[in-house]
């Protein structure tokens, strides 16, 4: 079956059944299958991966604000509906990426990344306003030349707003990525009572938890040994989380990463993932879908793979939230280098959420 399936996977496109192409690559991905197998898979998906427009109506913005310094980034957004407001912070850094996928940094910074964030207002029309910049609390460095929080995710606490964000140079870990939080005041953008989660039991690195509206905790994986898993901070053992196990999961999903936040909609949660190909070139473009999880946080609706404006490209959500009557704004990055929102009708993301297979 591996050999017909990855036949048509490739033959498709040139016949114009992109339908028929886009299906028999992700069934193969829900086999057990190489990884060089898989790689191939992944890179033949991008050219039969619609737009999300070509799938329901959508109005993109970008985010026009000054970066953190002149000539620096604005990428990877997040979002948060947060007393009766829309709040976001863009992530602003000193570095581009080039057509090689390589990262560039300024000759005044060395070999270091730096990060800078941003806290803005979004109005009606998810225009900015208000941008003022997100301090960092003290914390001990390692001095490893990767600086910042980076690509926070906004949520609520019973106390009021928090990030998560990925953190590199937090001593004593030798550059990993390790999940810090914080508390975050919107009026000033100071950030405190910074936790790093330091247990090692997951993985190497940690990016990208997907926090849950409503609940304490975030999603670590789609699909981790054959469920869903969530991880809950302790919150009496600083720097320790528990792993919690759900219900069970398609292999397909091994693939999915974390996006945006999950977000309460028609008594489940909803959630924006990536799936990341490696083309022939050694660049990577990123693929996104909707995810439905029931009460039970098992996964029961998905819709199909979309890029939002670049077809194999970099394109990074880190934000969802509710906005106006029946309306949802996804925030997402573009090669690292702008940040867009997408205003979109919650009846038409539901509409194409299909039951998982």
């Amino acid at each position: 079956m591996h050999e017909h399936l990855n036949a048509l996977a490739i033959h498709a496109y040139y016949c114009g059944e992109l339908d028929a192409g886009r299906r028999a690559c992700d069934r193969l991905l829900g086999l057990e299958i190489d990884e060089r197998l898989e790689r191939q898979t992944r890179a033949n998906r991008t050219w039969y991966t619609p737009r999300l427009a070509d799938l329901i109506p959508v109005t993109f913005a970008r985010i026009e604000i000054e970066p953190a310094a002149p000539g620096w980034a604005l990428f990877n957004p997040t979002v948060i509906s947060h007393a009766g407001r829309l709040l976001a912070i863009v992530r602003s850094s000193n570095y581009r990426i080039d057509e090689a996928g390589r990262y560039v940094i300024p000759p005044e910074d060395g070999d270091r990344i730096r990060t800078v964030n941003l806290l803005v207002d979004l109005d009606a029309d998810l225009r900015p306003s208000n941008r003022r910049e997100v301090t960092l609390p003290d914390y001990e460095r390692s001095g490893y030349p990767v600086e910042g929080f980076e690509d926070c995710r906004l949520r609520a606490t019973p106390t009021g707003l928090a990030v998560s964000a990925t953190v590199r140079d937090a001593a004593g870990w030798d550059g990993r990525c390790r999940i810090a939080t914080a508390d975050l005041d919107p009026a000033t953008g100071a950030l405190s009572r910074m936790r790093i989660l330091e247990w090692e039991g997951l993985g190497h690195h940690e990016k990208n938890w997907a926090p849950i509206e409503g609940r304490h905790g975030w999603l670590y994986a789609s699909r981790h040994g054959g469920h869903t898993v969530t991880v809950q901070a302790d919150a009496g053992l600083p720097g320790v989380y528990e792993v919690l196990r759900h219900g069970t999961a398609p292999r397909l999903a091994g693939g999915f990463r974390g996006g945006s936040q999950l977000v309460r909609v028609r008594d489940g949660w909803l959630t924006v993932v990536h799936e990341v190909a490696v083309m022939e070139s050694g660049r990577r473009a990123y693929e996104h879908r909707f995810l439905w999880f029931d009460d039970s946080l098992t996964l029961v609706r998905w819709s199909p793979l979309f890029s939002f404006r670049e077809p194999r490209a970099i394109e990074f959500a880190a934000g969802l939230a509710r906005h106006g009557d029946g309306r949802l704004v996804v925030t997402f990055g573009v090669r690292d280098a702008e940040a867009w929102t997408a205003d979109l009708s919650e009846d038409d993301v539901c509409r194409i959420l299909a039951p998982v297979s």
